[in-house]
């Protein structure tokens, strides 16, 4: 039985893995851009963008754990599928760009680019330190960095009700004519759900740690860290979107939620804004950066013999630093591709999970590459890649295309031919692992 405080510690170290520079610079320029309409944005907004990691969780704890997530599959796909998931939002993808963003809000305005390296070094170094002791990380994330984040993100919500920056503006662009849509479809871009199954190894090791051994009663603690994640996060986006939603004084012509939060900041603190903002984004990236480190290193560890937690731990960072530094833009060209197909796949065996004693493993594997094809199409559609030709007749006959989505209604339908077929055969799946 878990005391509340360390229940809480809990709650805020999971929404504290969830928090990176994305989740914050985001809702501002939603906010900006739906106006009026900001309600109806924000609430498809929260379905997909904390409804859906939120239920993720909730599976992962229903399964008790990640890897269970997979155990439908052949040994070497699984392994495979969370390898590929590791790398690219590790070293590839997160990480790197959690370090870049963290040194644009923070030293980049006073000294622009060539702190980089020395920047990198001490931010990698920290997470290093952090990630090494897994089992301190509810106290490391959810009794110091996330009260300190939260205490600076509720001072800027609090002034920005008590001194808003401007009038609600009319909505702008999409938001106009299908606010909640395309709400729904950013939500859905944050591809949050890819964390949630990815920060399942962590949160159940946390538990453990904290000498909760009962399967039943890790999942029920998982069930509630979700639970406290989803309400903590819904309440940092609405109040990060009222803020480009009342910055009609900030300025005009913006580009994106930072440009928003970088005027707020300095027209309400001054100077100080930006060292307020900077100390907001690099807590975030860094709180991310060891959440991401550390359930890769849980898994590379307990997956393959010769690779020890500390070792996993200091490769990725290391290579993450240098990613940062060399080729960071060269490599999201082709991560980004890869990030965006994963996503439909970790959703469909997330689907699959409360099925996965009713499925045979054919079901499964028909499933997954349903999901894998046609998330390769949106990510062909993600990219602006897709001929001309192929992406009207996509618009015009593949529900949910529009909104990057057309693989569900084709992955769904596989998943019910294959339970029923499943059910009539009286077939079912042979976990890889015994």
């Amino acid at each position: 039985m878990l005391s509340a405080r360390n229940i809480a510690a809990l709650g805020f170290m999971t929404f504290a893995m969830y928090l990176g520079a994305g989740n914050l610079i985001f809702p501002p320029y939603l906010g900006y851009q739906a106006g009026d309409n900001f309600l109806s944005g924000m609430a498809g907004f929260l379905l997909t963008g904390v409804g859906l990691p939120a239920i993720a969780l909730v599976i992962v704890a229903w399964v008790r754990g990640s890897d269970n997530l997979t155990a439908a599959l052949p040994k070497p796909l699984a392994t495979g599928f969370w390898v590929m998931l590791f790398i690219v939002i590790g070293p590839a993808f997160i990480i790197p760009r959690t370090i870049t963003v963290a040194y644009q809000f923070s030293l980049a305005p006073f000294i622009g680019d060539s702190g980089l390296i020395p920047f990198s070094a001490v931010f990698c170094l920290a997470a290093i330190l952090f990630s090494l002791y897994p089992g301190k990380l509810v106290d490391t994330l959810g009794k110091w960095l996330t009260p300190v984040l939260l205490t600076i993100l509720t001072i800027m919500a609090v002034v920005a009700v008590l001194y808003p920056s401007g009038q609600v503006e009319v909505a702008s662009g999409p938001y106009a004519t299908g606010a909640m849509a395309e709400g729904m479809t950013q939500g859905y871009m944050t591809m949050d759900a890819l964390g949630s199954i990815g920060f399942g190894w962590v949160i159940f090791r946390a538990i453990e740690g904290m000498g909760v051994k009962c399967p039943k009663a890790i999942a029920k603690y998982t069930f509630i860290a979700a639970l406290m994640y989803a309400t903590a996060m819904a309440l940092v986006y609405l109040s990060l979107a009222y803020i480009g939603v009342t910055s009609a004084n900030l300025g005009t012509n913006f580009t994106n939620g930072g440009e928003i939060l970088t005027a707020f900041t300095n027209a309400h603190f001054g100077a100080f804004g930006i060292i307020i903002l900077g100390s907001v984004l690099v807590l975030a990236c860094l709180t991310t950066a060891i959440g991401v480190t550390t359930a890769g290193s849980e898994f590379y560890s307990r997956s393959f013999s010769k690779v020890t937690y500390p070792k996993s731990v200091w490769v990725i960072m290391v290579l993450s630093g240098l990613v940062a530094n060399v080729g960071l833009a060269q490599l999201l060209a082709v991560t980004l591709p890869v990030v965006v197909a994963l996503h439909p796949i970790a959703i469909a065996l997330l689907l699959i999970a409360p099925l996965r004693h009713q499925l045979s493993q054919v079901a499964v594997l028909a499933v997954v590459a349903t999901a894998t094809a046609f998330g390769c199409i949106d990510a062909v559609h993600i990219l602006g890649a897709m001929p001309a030709s192929i992406d009207n007749a996509l618009t015009a006959h593949l529900p949910l295309y529009h909104y990057y989505a057309g693989w569900i209604l084709p992955t769904v339908v596989v998943l019910i031919v294959g339970w029923v077929v499943s059910r009539m055969k009286g077939e079912r799946y042979c976990v890889n692992n015994g």
